[in-house]
Protein backbone atom coordinates (compact mmCIF):
# COMPACT_ATOMS: atom_id res chain seq x y z
CA UNK A 1 0.00 0.00 0.00
CA UNK A 2 1.24 3.30 -0.92
CA UNK A 3 1.17 6.48 1.94
CA UNK A 4 -1.42 7.85 0.34
CA UNK A 5 -3.89 5.15 0.58
CA UNK A 6 -2.69 4.52 4.19
CA UNK A 7 -3.29 7.79 4.92
CA UNK A 8 -7.21 8.06 3.43
CA UNK A 9 -7.83 4.72 5.14
CA UNK A 10 -6.64 5.93 8.62
CA UNK A 11 -9.10 9.15 8.13
CA UNK A 12 -12.26 7.04 6.65
CA UNK A 13 -11.44 5.07 10.28
CA UNK A 14 -11.52 8.22 12.23
CA UNK A 15 -14.25 9.95 10.41
CA UNK A 16 -16.06 6.38 11.48
CA UNK A 17 -15.00 6.08 14.87
CA UNK A 18 -16.08 10.11 15.56
CA UNK A 19 -19.77 9.44 14.07
CA UNK A 20 -19.98 6.16 15.76
CA UNK A 21 -19.18 8.11 19.19
CA UNK A 22 -21.77 11.10 18.39
CA UNK A 23 -24.77 8.41 17.64
CA UNK A 24 -23.45 6.94 21.18
CA UNK A 25 -24.40 10.25 22.40
CA UNK A 26 -27.09 10.77 21.09
CA UNK A 27 -28.89 7.61 22.34
CA UNK A 28 -27.98 8.10 25.35
CA UNK A 29 -29.34 11.39 25.61
CA UNK A 30 -32.58 9.92 24.07
CA UNK A 31 -32.62 7.43 26.74
CA UNK A 32 -31.55 9.91 29.59
CA UNK A 33 -28.96 8.07 30.23
CA UNK A 34 -25.04 8.34 31.38
CA UNK A 35 -22.26 7.57 29.37
CA UNK A 36 -18.70 5.35 31.08
CA UNK A 37 -15.85 6.10 29.57
CA UNK A 38 -12.10 5.54 29.80
CA UNK A 39 -9.73 8.46 28.85
CA UNK A 40 -6.06 8.35 29.57
CA UNK A 41 -6.49 5.64 32.37
CA UNK A 42 -9.41 7.43 33.53
CA UNK A 43 -12.59 6.72 33.88
CA UNK A 44 -14.97 9.21 33.32
CA UNK A 45 -19.07 9.24 33.57
CA UNK A 46 -20.62 11.49 31.14
CA UNK A 47 -24.25 12.67 31.17
CA UNK A 48 -25.11 14.23 27.91
CA UNK A 49 -27.32 17.51 27.93
CA UNK A 50 -30.19 18.50 25.42
CA UNK A 51 -28.84 19.97 21.80
CA UNK A 52 -25.91 21.49 22.82
CA UNK A 53 -23.67 18.85 22.83
CA UNK A 54 -25.40 17.75 18.78
CA UNK A 55 -24.99 20.60 17.09
CA UNK A 56 -21.99 19.95 15.07
CA UNK A 57 -21.49 16.63 15.13
CA UNK A 58 -18.90 15.55 11.85
CA UNK A 59 -16.34 17.51 13.43
CA UNK A 60 -14.24 16.96 16.45
CA UNK A 61 -14.55 14.24 19.40
CA UNK A 62 -17.74 14.65 21.00
CA UNK A 63 -16.37 12.73 24.05
CA UNK A 64 -13.22 14.75 24.25
CA UNK A 65 -15.45 17.98 24.00
CA UNK A 66 -17.67 16.70 26.84
CA UNK A 67 -14.47 14.88 29.32
CA UNK A 68 -13.59 18.74 30.75
CA UNK A 69 -16.81 19.54 31.98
Amino acid sequence: MKEKEILEMQRLIDEGVRRAQYRLLQRACAANQALVVCRNGKILEMIPEMEEDFQDGSVGDPLARRRDR
